[in-house]
This record gives C-alpha cells, sequence and structure tokens, in this order.
C-alpha cells in the first residue's frame, strides 16, 4: 500500500474554550493547546498548566498569555513539536492512528481566528479558518509509536526523550493516564517533522477547499471524528515541503 497522511485537528476549541488561537495579517500565530480532559487530570503533581500561566510566543504578543484569547483553563500542549510526539487516548482515534506506517505523515490541522492589531488592542476580523500548523513524518513504527495501558515504567517508555510528552508521568513532574484508558504514544522523525511560522491555510471558514480535498486525495471524515486520511501524499509534500521552506519556527519552544 502506497503511502499516506492523517490529519487531525488540535487546538483550542470555541466549544470548550471559548475562543480559538490567533493569526494575524503578517500571517503569524499563536498555537494555543486544547484543553485537558477532566479524566487526565489525577495527578496534582503533573506539569500541566493553566492558560494564564503560558507564554504567548508570537511576536505581537510579547509579555502576553493565551487566557487573553480564552477562557482560563488547563491546557495540554499536544502535540508538542521540542521533541516532537504526540499522545492519544481517544479509543476512535487510537485505531485510526494505528494504521499509520513508516513514511506516512501526521498533519496537524488547527482552527485559527483573524485578529487585526489597533494599537494596543486586537480585533476580531472575519470567520476563522482552518489551517495546517505542522507536520510528524513517521519513521521506524516499532521503536517511534507504542500503545500503552495505564501507569508506566522507565523501561516501558525506553526510547523516548525524558520528559517528552505531557501523558508521561515521569520523575513525579508529568501526568499518568488513568489505569484503564490507553495511551498510544508518537514520535516523529525530528528530521523531517516541523511546525510552521505561519501556517498553510487549507479551507474556506469551516469546510476544506474543494482544490485542496482533490489535490491532496482527503477522505471523508469519520462521524463525529475530526480526522482526515489523505491518498495523494506526493502532493501534500510538495506543498507542505515547499511551504516549509525558510518558514520553520524554530523560536518555538514549550510555553
Amino acid at each position: 500500500m502506497n503511502n499516506r497522511a492523517f490529519i487531525i485537528r488540535i487546538g483550542a476549541n470555541l466549544k470548550e474554550n471559548k475562543g480559538l488561537s490567533p493569526i494575524f495579517k503578517d500571517n503569524t500565530y499563536e498555537y494555543i493547546p486544547s484543553p485537558l480532559e477532566n479524566t487526565l487530570n489525577i495527578n496534582k503533581h503533573h506539569n500541566h498548566r493553566h492558560y494564564s500561566k503560558m507564554n504567548c510566543q508570537n511576536e505581537h504578543l510579547v509579555g502576553m498569555h493565551m487566557s487573553s484569547f480564552v477562557d482560563e483553563g488547563t491546557g495540554h500542549l499536544d502535540p508538542e513539536f521540542y521533541t516532537f510526539t504526540y499522545g492519544e487516548t481517544r479509543a476512535p482515534y487510537i485505531t485510526q492512528l494505528k494504521k499509520l506506517k513508516d513514511g506516512d505523515m501526521i498533519l496537524f490541522s488547527i482552527l485559527l481566528q483573524k485578529y487585526d492589531i489597533k494599537k494596543d488592542n486586537f480585533v476580531l476580523n472575519g470567520e476563522p479558518h482552518i489551517y495546517i500548523l505542522g507536520f510528524f513524518t513517521i519513521h521506524d513504527v516499532k521503536n517511534n509509536i507504542h500503545e500503552f495501558q495505564g501507569p508506566f515504567t522507565e523501561s516501558s517508555i525506553k526510547g523516548f526523550e525524558k520528559n517528552c510528552n505531557e501523558h508521561i508521568i515521569y520523575r513525579n513532574n508529568h501526568i499518568s493516564t488513568p489505569g484503564n484508558k490507553k495511551l498510544l504514544l508518537i514520535q516523529g522523525d525530528k528530521n523531517h517533522s516541523i511546525i510552521f511560522k505561519t501556517p498553510f491555510r487549507i479551507s474556506k471558514e469551516e469546510k476544506i477547499q474543494s482544490k485542496i480535498a482533490k489535490r491532496w486525495g482527503i477522505d471523508a471524515s469519520p462521524k463525529s471524528m475530526q480526522l482526515n486520511w489523505c491518498q495523494n501524499i506526493e502532493n501534500i509534500k510538495n506543498d507542505l515541503y515547499d511551504h516549509g521552506n525558510l518558514n520553520r519556527w524554530l523560536e518555538w519552544n514549550i510555553p
């Protein structure tokens, strides 16, 4: 079977956060992570933080916190583009992600709201659109994709970087997955994974553009899931590699 790409939605959403990640006239943006699932928030010593404690990294937002754009809550930074890891606990998504093989890609889509900068204020401008903010390339599935059930041991996550993902409890600093909940942990190939400085737009409002759907061979999303398989991976590589040329967000760090 030929290689494929997998689009999955991430980031803050209107239903839970009452706000979205912002994008500006120069097409730079802020990646505000999705809220933490209540069922995961079981360890007071985890490393998750409230949005009001998470620093914005966009140059337009120096000194600001993410709670300027979303309601206060606990953020779950996943995927994470410092060690290029992604953890998934939702059973239907795990089923799909376990189909990934060497050479496949995960494309991370995000709904971004346009803001104009007016002196010291940020003013909404139009409807939000869907963008690709970055991607992982899958390499060495055997060592870089693991499924776990419940608590972890050091040996069970051997091969992953320490403190690599907020699902992991490591030296009492990270959250653990409840014993009855599975976790699929994925690590992208660092040499072929990226977070963009300016994202790649794929929609008109929340409808994927027909030219993108055709060019990328995007399949219909399963009911109640925000994910799509894409069949034309060479076109995706051409588009995103070209977009990523001199467009890596090298300064991005864990907020």
